[in-house]
């Protein structure tokens, strides 16, 4: 199964949460694409490696789950908390853009489910254009973890920014430190 393989790229004793299980779940099930260009990682320790080099600290603070299109590491970021349930969704850009896309992974999971092409890059203030398409995510995600679903991904990632407003200043500054 797909999500035992991702869940063992996490940091040792971090377990992963229901709701990230069932979208690999539904991969298993249905194959690619999960929504939009989101896809699930299967390299998380090595991910996680690459932008945190030579700090066993910093690399134990993520659980990497998936991916976009262009290389962004979407991750649990474990700073606050070794409960994987209760961690944040975060965003390691590509292109250096480091955001908080949800307070938990249902939260990701419900914006997941909204249709988005990139998360990173959509207007989350408008409709998906694709919202159709990720219908049967949608009742997959409805059925197993019991989660509903906003018109736009805003509400979402306003408010976890609004919790976690530092990640971005603390990636910069890791690598300000160390690279």
């Amino acid at each position: 199964m797909i999500a035992d393989d991702v869940e063992s790229g996490f940091p040792d004793g971090v377990a992963m949460p229901r709701s990230i299980r069932a979208v690999c779940d539904y991969l298993d099930a249905h194959g690619y694409p999960i929504s939009g260009c989101f896809e699930i990682n299967l390299r998380g320790k090595a991910d996680v490696s690459s932008w945190f080099r030579n700090d066993e600290h910093m690399k134990g603070q993520f659980a990497v789950f998936g991916n976009g299109s262009t290389g962004s590491t979407y991750a649990l970021w474990l700073r606050e908390t070794r409960n994987s349930d209760l961690a944040p969704v975060v965003l390691l850009g590509s292109e250096g853009d480091f955001l908080v896309l949800a307070s938990n992974a249902d939260e990701f999971c419900r914006l997941l489910g909204c249709g988005y092409d990139e998360l990173e890059w959509d207007d989350l203030t408008q409709p998906p254009q694709h919202w159709g398409e990720t219908h049967t995510l949608r009742e997959w995600l409805r059925t197993r973890c019991k989660l509903d679903f906003p018109a736009t991904g805003e509400e979402i990632v306003k408010s976890a920014s609004e919790r976690y407003p530092d990640f971005g200043e603390v990636v910069r500054k890791w690598q300000d430190d160390n690279l």
